[in-house]
């Protein structure tokens, strides 16, 4: 493999995710939205039960603050991740017609889908990262909740984002794994996923508080592992494991690369890399 070759692949795909991501306007204009959208989604939950325990004379558990707050905040990776890896194939080989392109070159579309989601990390690292300054501003200094975090180990830390990377890359690879085989779902299969996850994710609360049968969701989701890593990073009394976290994740990773290639070629046969139209 030409490895010059193969990262320049990379670098080309991720500026042009970069441009169709912030719909070619200017820098620092998609920069600023990048911080509001995901700002709003990230006080929106605590603030429900913030405002929710005060209208019913409840004390707000700020340690059950702390937990939705980081839940919240470093879910925004798979929030984007999920709402690029859900268009880019109706948006490839229906708006711009490059698909077929793409995929009939020397660098196919492996190194081009690396390219766009090194484009969505980049800025959902940026929101995740000012969206947390602002939410524990917001809470300690506004509404005098300080929440509960303290940095207790830095490579348990560096594991869970890692984690949390590798997470966001598998569900890069699966969701257009299923849009290859439909243009019906490209606005809706994303938020299908992402309303199952919030709900079995241990965003809000664990898993295991739904029901007993969902407790083993908590150590097969990477999402889980992940989030409740990086709380207890931070120091939150939650269940973790860093290399379980990271175990979980790879293979997450490794069946979505394999069921993304399975597509790949189904569809070659079937001729849907360039079928355009409702079906």
């Amino acid at each position: 493999m030409d490895v010059k070759n193969y990262l320049r692949t990379v670098y080309a795909s991720a500026w042009v995710g970069w441009q169709v991501d912030s719909n070619w306007t200017e820098p620092l204009i998609f920069i600023g939205l990048q911080v509001i959208r995901p700002l709003a989604s990230t006080l929106l939950f605590p603030l429900l039960y913030v405002v929710g325990m005060s209208f019913v004379g409840g004390i707000v558990d700020v340690s059950y603050l702390t937990y939705i707050v980081t839940g919240t905040v470093f879910f925004i990776p798979y929030i984007s991740t999920a709402e690029t890896a859900g268009q880019i194939i109706s948006q490839d080989r229906e708006r711009y017609g490059v698909l077929k392109s793409i995929y009939i070159t020397k660098s196919s579309l492996q190194p081009y889908l690396l390219g766009r989601f090194a484009a969505v990390m980049y800025t959902a690292l940026f929101s995740t990262t000012s969206s947390f300054v602002v939410t524990y501003a917001t809470f300690t200094y506004i509404f005098d909740l300080p929440l509960t975090i303290s940095l207790t180990s830095f490579s348990q830390m560096a594991g869970a984002i890692l984690s949390l990377l590798i997470g966001s890359a598998a569900l890069f690879y699966l969701l257009p794994s299923v849009n290859l085989f439909t243009n019906k779902l490209h606005w809706s299969l994303a938020y299908y996923v992402l309303g199952v996850l919030y709900l079995t994710g241990d965003i809000l609360f664990p898993a295991s508080s739904l029901s007993p049968y969902a407790a083993p969701l908590s150590y097969v989701l990477p999402v889980n592992q992940a989030l409740n890593t990086m709380r207890a990073a931070l120091g939150l009394a939650v269940d973790s494991n860093v290399y379980m976290a990271l175990m979980t994740s790879a293979g997450w990773l490794a069946a979505s690369a394999a069921v993304f290639s399975f597509s790949v070629k189904q569809a070659r046969k079937k001729g849907l890399l360039d079928k355009i139209g409702w079906w």
